[in-house]
């Protein structure tokens, strides 16, 4: 049992660096995923921006129609007061000619506030636009990079697949999937040492006996708590771990 349990420990050593190689593919792909986040987050705050500089163009247009229209009233009315007849009719063109005054000065004030507006998003687009223009040639820069390094990657990953696939063929077959079982529902570890008692998997103490009968490598034996292959730490594993 004691070379099995080896070749058990050296099929692990293997399937965690294989774990290790595979972590950093993925992280080369959430380098590049972070970097187009950016870009599609720029991108649709430059249209949100324009969406509202659209809307802000519009009423402008429609405020500086305004202002025509009340300078044209205001001309009427002062033309008309000064052919009047009353005082009835004075009063009542001196009102609308005043009303049309205050309805010109508050489309002023909302026409400056928009034009303030309109140049603040403008600034915004453009900062936006740049922002997403230097992400984009960061995103070039780093795709290349990345697709070298997920190329290395891949071979090394593949050198290791062959060699887990030959390692695979000197384990049993029933305790090869034992492993496999263990290694899918225990995040990739199915074997772990025992030091002092200690099983090192799920740092729970083990029954004395048990750990007598694990001392004498003579069976399979699992932990009673997280069920992993047991196997007793040398202090050289110690250090290593």
């Amino acid at each position: 049992m004691k070379e099995e349990i080896a070749q058990l420990k050296a099929l692990q050593a293997i399937d965690l660096e294989l774990s290790a190689l595979e972590g950093k593919l993925a992280a080369v792909d959430s380098e590049l995923d972070k970097r187009r986040q950016s870009i599609s987050e720029y991108q649709q705050e430059a249209e949100r921006l324009r969406e509202r500089q659209s809307v802000l163009e519009q009423r402008k247009q429609e405020l500086e129609a305004g202002l025509e229209e009340d300078l044209a009233k205001i001309r009427d009315r002062q033309t008309k007061m000064m052919n009047i007849q009353t005082n009835r009719e004075y009063q009542s063109l001196l009102k609308e000619s005043d009303d049309a005054k205050k309805a010109n000065k508050e489309r002023e004030e909302e026409l400056l506030r928009i034009t303030e507006e309109l140049e603040e998003i403008g600034k915004k687009i453009e900062e936006a636009e740049n922002l997403r223009t230097g992400e984009e040639k960061l995103l070039k820069e780093d795709t290349e990079a990345a697709e070298k390094r997920a190329g290395e990657l891949s071979a090394k990953k593949d050198k290791v697949l062959k060699k887990r696939n030959s390692k695979t063929k000197d384990v049993p077959p029933a305790m090869l999937k034992k492993y496999d079982t263990l290694r899918e529902r225990r995040n990739g570890l199915a074997l772990a040492g025992v030091e002092e008692g200690v099983c090192r998997g799920c740092f729970m103490n083990i029954p004395p006996q048990l750990y007598n009968d694990l001392l004498k490598e003579e069976q399979l034996l699992l932990c009673p708590t997280c069920n992993r292959i047991m196997y007793p730490q040398t202090a050289e594993e110690k250090e290593k771990a």
